[in-house]
């Protein structure tokens, strides 16, 4: 967050300080469909992340770099429709990233990204610091420098009055400095509170391991909590008291494209919902039967967007009200 977002918080009113702070890439998913068709759509795991926390309720910043582009003018416009601040957006002139995303016959995305020389490598501000509530990030705001530095050191420099999640949501085809990346991803791992990992994520990041060891791995590099998505096979929690599993409903799939993000945007929004800032300084992250209820939002969260074209996340009363306690 910038300088402004701090004196935000300071304010009497502090209504208007954002509970969750999302922090990366917004870009255009050109979506290709099995059958050849090609869709722009609004995308980006941060950017997509942040617009269904604002359909949730959850009072959102966004804090990224933005294209004066058309493409960049749809990107603003679309999150100030869905609810999320975007005070804290730096415009440049530099061009909007692209994602290709071909749909297998499934729905399933693989991307090729569009990166050099465009917005989703700029740093919103040079003095981003958050006091209190969430940090989302992950996806290319871990990949790209020099954004990806410097979002890392934020959340590792963070204090303890703030929770983070990072949906690590590798990228392969971006990642052309491993090492680098790897060395930065351990850093933020360590200082995380929630993983959110893929089994794919997994693939990558431990390939001599199988999903359960390779999550077993990342837990002991420090976060409290490690969340791992698999498509329709049951979201495993993983903690260092026991472990636990969320069930996740049939749905008939459009495409996959947001499902993550909007998991994602479950999961903290009912953390949000159930929780005020003083939980921050006591553990909370330790009640599997919590991790689970929250866990369960966004599975519900997520199962909706895979109904529909493209990221499109559900409104909050398109979730039933049972799921937030």
């Amino acid at each position: 967050m910038s300088q402004v977002l701090r004196n935000v918080c300071d304010d009497d009113d502090m209504s208007t300080a954002p509970q969750v702070s999302v922090f990366g890439e917004a870009l255009i998913d050109l979506i290709v469909t099995y059958g050849g068709a090609v869709d722009a759509v609004c995308g980006g795991a941060p950017f997509n992340a942040a617009r269904a926390l604002g359909r949730l309720g959850v009072e959102t910043a966004f804090v990224g770099a933005i294209s004066e582009d058309r493409f960049g003018d749809d990107l603003f416009t679309q999150l100030t429709a869905d609810g999320v601040n975007v005070d804290y957006v730096r415009r440049t002139t530099s061009p909007t990233t692209l994602a290709l995303a071909e749909l297998s016959d499934d729905g399933r995305a693989s991307y090729r990204f569009y990166i050099d020389g465009t917005a989703a490598r700029e740093i919103a501000g040079d003095d981003a610091h958050v006091d209190e509530g969430w940090i989302l990030t992950g996806g290319l705001g871990l990949v790209l420098s020099p954004v990806a530095n410097h979002i890392a050191q934020l959340v590792v420099e963070r204090p303890p009055t703030t929770l983070a999640l990072i949906d690590i949501n590798c990228r392969p085809l971006v990642i052309t400095q491993p090492d680098e990346y790897r060395a930065r991803l351990n850093a933020v791992v360590a200082a995380a509170d929630v993983i959110k990992v893929s089994d794919e994520d997994l693939k990558y990041l431990y390939p001599e391991l199988d999903a359960m060891a390779a999550a077993h791995r990342l837990l002991e590099g420090g976060p409290k909590v490690v969340v791992v998505t698999a498509g329709s096979s049951p979201v495993e929690i993983l903690t260092s008291k026991g472990s636990t599993q969320v069930a996740v409903p049939h749905v008939d799939i459009v495409d996959t494209v947001g499902a993550g993000d909007s998991f994602c945007a479950g999961f903290v929004a009912w953390w949000v919902q159930r929780s005020t800032y003083s939980d921050v300084h006591r553990d909370i992250l330790s009640d599997l039967d919590l991790l689970a209820a929250a866990a369960t939002a966004g599975v519900h969260a997520s199962a909706i967007a895979v109904s529909r074209r493209g990221a499109d996340p559900p409104y909050r009363d398109e979730l039933n009200a049972e799921l937030w306690g």
